[in-house]
């Protein structure tokens, strides 16, 4: 059965070493690089690289060291780097745990997969999936509670959000078809195609982001603010899957000749 999984060739000294460095680069760039505790949506944190890394962590080193990565770049950042003065959430951090669980499982089982048309076609019908969901919650609903205050969905927000969700489908998709041809293109290609890494990239942002992340942030901040919460996950859901899509074939190729051969 270990066909099945993902292997690199690292000894268990090497895998330590580079998960110390991988915990602080991620931490760096989900604490210094980043957008952490949004005055309006302080659940909401906007990082150009940390879960990109802490999925590599996972990936390469194993779920057991992708844990420490991911939970581990959350607690150091908050003690040692976090100047906002907010609470600590352990639920936070759990997210980050399971960002470096899942990765490993989910692209160990999407590698043997090669049909690419399967893949898009699947990926495409769950962001349609996402974007129906959404735009339905926003056309039938007249108000979202965000602590406090009340936002209402007026006929622009009612507009503006579903054909905004319908731009960022598009660009996903024309992204995709575009990026893996462009690898395809390149002399030294990562272990897997862009359809394989957009696709499991798709199935970990919705079960750790969307789904559990929704969950641990309505723990934290209040489950009146649930709605909220999820729409702003669904949002970044089209951001982070394309961005960790590049950063993620970079950190692979780099490292093509560490993965141990089926």
């Amino acid at each position: 059965m270990s066909k099945w999984f993902i292997k690199s060739n690292l000894n268990t000294v090497s895998k330590i070493c580079l998960a110390g460095l991988l915990m602080a680069l991620a931490t760096l760039l989900q604490k210094v690089i980043a957008i952490n505790y949004i005055p309006v949506v302080p659940f909401l944190r906007i990082s150009l690289g940390g879960p990109a890394v802490i999925i590599f962590a996972s990936i390469f080193l194993g779920p057991l060291y992708g844990f420490i990565v991911g939970a581990g770049s959350d607690v150091l950042g908050y003690f040692v780097l976090d100047m906002s003065g907010s609470a600590f959430f352990p639920q936070i951090t759990a997210i980050y745990g399971l960002l470096g669980i899942l990765p490993y499982f989910v692209f160990s089982l999407f590698k043997h997969i090669k049909n690419k048309k399967l893949m898009l076609i699947i990926e495409s019908i769950g962001l349609a999936a996402i974007i129906v969901a959404v735009s339905l919650f926003v056309i039938l609903n007249d108000s979202m509670q965000l602590y406090g205050s009340v936002t209402e969905f007026n006929l622009f927000l009612k507009i503006f959000i579903p054909s905004m969700l319908i731009l960022l489908f598009a660009a996903v998709f024309v992204f995709t078809i575009f990026y893996n041809r462009r690898l395809e293109k390149q002399e030294v290609k990562p272990v897997m195609n862009a359809y394989q890494i957009s696709f499991s990239l798709l199935i970990i942002e919705i079960v750790v982001m969307v789904i559990f992340g929704t969950l641990m942030k309505g723990l934290a901040f209040g489950f009146a603010t649930y709605p909220a919460i999820l729409i702003c996950q669904v949002i970044t859901l089209f951001i982070n899957v394309p961005l960790n899509t590049v950063l993620l074939s970079m950190l692979l190729k780099l490292t093509r000749k560490r993965f141990a051969n089926d």
